[in-house]
């Protein structure tokens, strides 16, 4: 799959109901695939493509049972997350529960998937993500390309978690219905999403190689002072590595230990409040949508959702009182 350029806060999204396989496959732009029907009966098959600048997400629906063979464009870092509904063999082994595949190695994938499958595969430039694993001082080459077949994510938390944020945005890409509204989950998909999926790697892989606590707590003052400078703008981890000097690993044990939660919790909370200040002050006639896209809020839905669950009630009924 070749990456589509697009403007940085807009979503080329394509969806398409495809009934030959050999089209399915190639509308899988730089894919090398190989795939096979083994089932009789008519395919309704159906592919949805969200593209950023440098990432690109496929959802595909397949109605039969079918043989997959090939290898993904490997100018491209590529996992699969199949629905924990459909079944799927990998190299002739099935694995229970939501499971994450590892797509890069160098013999490609061979699996058999079964009828009614749903599943998503995520690809990013492998050069963006080498850069945004140098910006959080991640070893990148121990988190890509280490031809795992397979990766648990029912028994790993970190992936488990990142796989139930994915399967969101992609909902949310796919369901927004103005460019307003789809800016914040189009920024997620080449900014948020690369980040998550390195430091969800680097939960499962890496040993802890974390600063001391005096240089972690010195960390966590300058973060919260960037944080507190930056809210309304909604800076990313890799910024708020930068301006901090530490490690995700660092900044991420600095703000756990010592506040309870992790830097983007924090982030998120922190322009939630200020969003509520203002709802609680703001003049007649004022509108949600308005105060909420002052603090980076472009998404009402995500807003709402996350408001409710931080202060027991809608935006609105803050505006109100």
């Amino acid at each position: 799959m070749s990456i589509k350029e697009s403007h940085p806060s807009q979503a080329a999204i394509e969806n398409v109901t495809v009934s030959d396989i050999d089209e399915l496959t190639d509308r899988m732009s730089g894919w090398d695939n190989d795939w096979r029907q083994l089932e009789a009966g008519r395919l309704q098959n159906r592919i949805e493509v969200i593209a950023g600048k440098n990432t690109v997400i496929q959802q595909v629906r397949l109605s039969h049972s079918i043989h997959q063979q090939g290898k993904t464009p490997s100018q491209l870092v590529t996992f699969g997350f199949p629905s924990s509904k459909s079944r799927m063999s990998w190299d002739g082994r099935e694995f229970p529960g939501p499971t994450m595949y590892d797509l890069n190695g160098e013999n490609g994938y061979d699996a058999v998937s079964g009828r009614g499958f749903f599943g998503v595969t995520l690809s990013i430039s492998r050069v963006y993500i080498s850069r945004i694993a140098q910006q959080l001082k991640l070893p990148e080459t121990q988190l890509i390309g280490s031809n795992l077949p397979h990766l648990l994510a029912s028994e790993n938390y970190a992936l488990g978690e990142f796989r139930q944020y994915l399967y969101g945005l992609c909902n949310d890409l796919s369901n927004a219905k103005t460019p307003k509204e789809d800016h914040l989950p189009t920024m997620e998909l080449d900014e948020e999403l690369p980040v998550r999926l390195l430091t969800a790697l680097a939960e499962t892989r890496l040993e802890s190689h974390d600063q001391t606590l005096k240089t972690r707590k010195k960390g966590l003052g300058l973060a919260i002072d960037f944080i507190e400078a930056n809210c309304e703008d909604n800076p990313s981890i890799p910024d708020i590595c930068a301006a901090t000097g530490l490690s995700w690993r660092s900044l991420d044990r600095a703000f756990k230990e010592c506040l309870g939660i992790g830097p983007k919790r924090y982030l998120l909370n922190l322009r939630l409040i200020q969003a509520r200040r203002q709802l609680k002050v703001a003049p007649p006639n004022s509108k949600v949508v308005d105060i909420a896209n002052d603090w980076g809020f472009w998404h009402m839905g995500h807003f709402a959702r996350e408001y409710r669950e931080m202060f027991c009630e809608l935006p609105a009924e803050s505006l109100t009182r």
